[in-house]
């Protein structure tokens, strides 16, 4: 019978020594486990309030793709189309034709040799040609009658401040640039009843819709959904025109 009990005693004993073993151990991972924690709040803490990615970094903005050749054609009509695509994405109904029929005309050529200015009206012939385009005023005129003081037109701004906070803000941007979406050599200067005006015949619009580091993502009326262009040679077109830039603050 003693030895019964020493046998027990003795398991009893071998039992808690392993159970406290295991108490050990789980206290053990439990105080690594939150040793974890605390480390990544602290590296969430570190990095609070400063966003690793943009908005238009997860993905191009989801702008209607409109084509300015699509019947009725605007065969100049890449402004008003590009302005139709964000006005579009912003909400409002209406088209490219709608924006045509509203914008103002001048001339291409007067007779006293002088040429039309864009920053009065569109330049020359915009549904057949010939024509020129028209620059950042007449588009903003006619936007404001549609979205009225949503409108906001950051001409002159930093390329930051008029096209890449607006895109991580989830709006797309209507800009001039060229076709080519990179410097032009064929810049002249046109003598309009208005005065000196920069020109070339590359001119050409397109709706913003993202960016990356090194690429940005447009809407071009030419009829490409989120085509990528060169990041540096777009910022460089975009400011040899006159860093014009429009957006719908919705």
């Amino acid at each position: 019978m003693k030895n019964r009990y020493v046998v027990i005693a003795a398991s009893l004993a071998a039992l808690s020594l392993v159970l406290a073993i295991m108490t050990y151990q789980n206290r053990s991972n439990d105080l690594h486990a939150e040793s974890d924690i605390s480390t990544r709040k602290e590296e969430i803490s570190q990095k609070e309030g400063v966003p690793e990615t943009s908005l238009v970094e997860d993905g191009p903005l989801d702008v209607p793709l409109l084509n300015q050749m699509d019947a009725p054609q605007l065969y100049n009509g890449c402004e008003v189309t590009s302005l139709a695509m964000i006005l579009q994405y912003a909400g409002y109904d209406v088209t490219k034709n709608d924006l045509a029929d509203q914008i103002a005309y001048v001339p291409l050529n007067y007779s006293n040799g002088q040429h039309g200015d864009p920053n009065e009206g569109f330049v020359g012939d915009m549904p057949n040609g010939p024509g020129l385009g028209v620059y950042h005023g007449p588009i903003m005129e006619i936007a404001k009658e549609i979205a009225g003081d949503k409108t906001v037109d950051v001409t002159g701004k930093s390329v930051e401040e008029a096209i890449y906070n607006p895109l991580d803000d989830g709006k797309p941007v209507w800009i001039i640039t060229t076709a080519s979406m990179s410097p032009v050599n064929d810049m002249e200067t046109w003598d309009t009843p208005n005065g000196k005006v920069d020109v070339t015949y590359s001119v050409h619009s397109v709706a913003v819709t993202g960016y990356t580091d090194d690429t940005v993502l447009v809407n071009n009326p030419y009829g490409q959904k989120n085509q990528e262009v060169d990041r540096e040679n777009f910022e460089q077109a975009w400011e040899q025109l006159g860093s014009q830039a429009i957006y719908i603050n919705d």
